[in-house]
């Protein structure tokens, strides 16, 4: 059996939501070519190609070729069956998947098979974010403090000490112009502007866990984390300001659409929306059971919401409801 996350991944207070992104828990038997994706819990989504796939408990791919309408099974060699929290990929066929025990996976052929490159089988802290570009360097955080970087397209890896010490790393994202950043707990958020060959510690108006950080079509950054705390920067992560979402429950994935419209997903299913770049923010949905781990824009006017339920598709569009925005203004 394979370990469940660190008793100090993350705070207590929000302890209940992140326990379905990094723990693994029993699955079904399920046939070789076909899944149902909501019986399964999801912690990440990426675009591959015009396709998408899925990384979750028990180290379980899935691949979608219409768009997350149904879904089959990759093949993972070999399978550890560890937890896999979070997938990137860096051109439309090349992908890295991370998770539990160390647990790196890479995929050549658009996430159809997969190959393990690494595996720690001494420690169980588990890898929680990946990010890469199309030159073929990667990226991946982790627990305490966990900082691996490729340049080989994820083949190989070397470990890279940073300012955040022992600190959990949750997210990492990366633009065309050698910056980095890294979000984590107690308020870490890491900048590199030499695409990760140093680092340093940026001051942040927010002490708490940060679980995600983007990098804006417009240049501009967001991060986001416990209690609906989001942080934006206009001047390439140099300084931070607080921005107030209208939700007070912990944030796990965002996405920016074609038409710049950030959505961002979390606990208890919460979905909230920005058409000002994360200046102001409408709620769409609020209040649930399922929490929500990650969100991709699926195409065809829908999202693809990854979490404990497995995935689901939402249309982008909200249909007319009753209810206010978070700045105010009635909610369309």
């Amino acid at each position: 059996m394979k370990s469940a996350l660190p008793g100090l991944l993350l705070s207590a207070a929000v302890l209940g939501a992140a326990l379905f992104a990094f723990s693994p828990r029993p699955v079904p038997a399920f046939a070789a070519t076909a899944i149902e994706a909501n019986h399964l819990q999801i912690n990440g989504l990426a675009n591959a190609g015009t396709g998408l796939v899925a990384v979750g408990e028990r180290g379980v791919i899935l691949l979608s070729g219409d768009k997350g309408a149904s879904w089959r099974q990759a093949a993972v060699t070999p399978n550890e069956a560890s937890a896999l929290t979070q997938v990137f990929f860096i051109s439309p066929r090349v992908g890295i998947a991370v998770g539990h025990d160390g647990w790196i996976v890479r995929t050549v052929d658009g996430g159809a098979h997969w190959r393990e490159v690494r595996f720690d089988h001494k420690h169980s802290d588990p890898l929680l974010s990946v990010w890469g570009n199309a030159d073929g360097l990667v990226v991946v955080t982790g627990s305490f403090g966990q900082l691996f970087v490729s340049h080989d397209a994820g083949a190989t890896w070397t470990q890279q000490k940073t300012p955040a010490d022992d600190r959990h790393l949750n997210a990492i994202a990366g633009d065309n112009s050698g910056r980095l950043m890294i979000a984590g707990e107690t308020g870490t958020l890491l900048r590199s502007t030499d695409y990760g060959a140093t680092w340093e510690k940026r001051p942040v108006p927010y002490q708490g866990s940060l679980f995600g950080v983007l990098n804006l079509a417009d240049g501009d950054w967001l991060a986001y984390g416990m209690r609906g705390n989001v942080l934006r920067s206009t001047d390439q992560g140099e300084t931070w300001t607080h921005v107030d979402s209208g939700v007070g429950t912990s944030y796990f994935g965002a996405v920016q659409l074609a038409d710049g419209e950030l959505v961002l997903v979390g606990q208890g299913g919460a979905i909230v929306t920005s058409r000002d770049g994360g200046s102001t923010y409408t709620v769409r949905k609020v209040g649930g059971v399922q929490s929500l781990a990650a969100v991709v824009d699926a195409g065809h006017g829908e999202l693809a919401l990854g979490g404990e339920a497995g995935v689901a598709l939402l249309p982008v569009t909200a249909p007319p409801r009753a209810g206010r925005a978070a700045n105010g203004a009635p909610s369309s």
